[in-house]
């Protein structure tokens, strides 16, 4: 190679091999802090010493010229150039990784992985149990960390690389890059309690009653309220609660109303199960349709591939 801009033959061999200083173990130190908060998290997520992301994160500081992170309560948090060079690092790393997955493919019995998805209280109730015991069987490396998420958000954190999937509810969606596989169709009941309702309800008496919604997002209204609208009726929302979980409890000692998917009350039993009234709605409303959310074309990766086909193998029969 001919010297550039007069540069001398002896400069350039000087230069060449010279490291940057900044290696990979580095930049995902410095990702996992940012992340967990601690360097004891981030160093059992890296399967590394706590010494050695220590060392880590001196290096980087001495490079960058930046504490980067500062000790407050107990947790490690970002300085404005940390929080600055986040997204370049993460990139950075994105790109490394994706050169990596084009020379070898996930060998889930062997590598390690940390598969974040996001999911609603509802779906993680159903879904997570039987997904970790299947990981624990097929890929003992994988790390799942289930982060809560909505229809509308989800979209969002998948295309800012917040979750690898997310498994929601008739999502909101925009990107049409985004893989949509159906897992199951929901079916609407509604639930109340049947000492105050008895154990039938149709729907004069269903719009007579108090109902209880569960707050999603930043919807305001939910499929059901937009059924009821489009047929001229309104239903009378007294409580809204922000988790799925907790509509059975709210149902059992009130005349409120719940207007829900069918697995929000799987776990009805005993004396529950025998006080709480499921029925269909009194009128027409499609299913819930429970989707898997996860990257498609070029930005997927083989452990995201085989993650998605595992999930999709244990689910879409359901």
């Amino acid at each position: 190679m001919k010297p550039i801009n007069g540069a001398s033959a002896a400069h350039q061999r000087s230069l060449r091999g010279r490291p940057f200083g900044v290696e990979i173990q580095h930049l995902l130190a410095f990702l996992c802090i940012y992340e967990e908060r601690q360097v004891t998290l981030a160093a059992q997520r890296l399967g590394r010493s706590q010494s050695a992301l220590s060392h880590s994160l001196s290096r980087l500081r001495e490079l960058l010229r930046d504490e980067l992170f500062v000790l407050r309560g107990g947790e490690m948090w970002p300085t404005q150039v940390a929080q600055q060079l986040h997204p370049t690092i993460q990139s950075a790393v994105a790109l490394i990784d994706s050169l990596h997955e084009e020379r070898r493919l996930f060998d889930p019995l062997h590598d390690g992985f940390e598969l974040r998805i996001g999911m609603t209280d509802y779906a993680e109730r159903v879904f997570s149990p039987r997904l970790w015991m299947a990981l624990e069987r097929r890929a003992p490396g994988v790390r799942l960390t289930v982060r809560a998420i909505d229809r509308y958000a989800a979209e969002g954190m998948l295309l800012g690389d917040a979750v690898d999937m997310a498994i929601v509810g008739n999502p909101v969606l925009a990107d049409a890059a985004l893989q949509c596989d159906e897992l199951l169709a929901d079916p609407y009941v509604v639930a109340f309690s049947r000492r105050a309702h008895g154990a039938g309800m149709d729907l004069p008496a269903y719009l007579a009653a108090p109902h209880l919604r569960v707050a999603v997002g930043q919807g305001e209204y939910s499929a059901v309220d937009a059924v009821l609208k489009a047929s001229g009726h309104r239903r009378d929302i007294r409580c809204i609660v922000p988790s799925f979980l907790r509509v059975p409890a709210m149902l059992e000692g009130s005349a409120l109303v719940a207007t829900l998917a069918r697995g929000v009350f799987s776990d009805l039993d005993g004396s529950a199960g025998h006080a709480i009234v499921l029925q269909p709605p009194p009128f027409e409303i499609d299913p819930v349709r429970i989707v898997l959310l996860s990257p498609g074309g070029e930005r997927v990766s083989s452990a995201q591939r085989w993650l998605r086909d595992l999930i999709l193998e244990l689910f879409s029969a359901r």
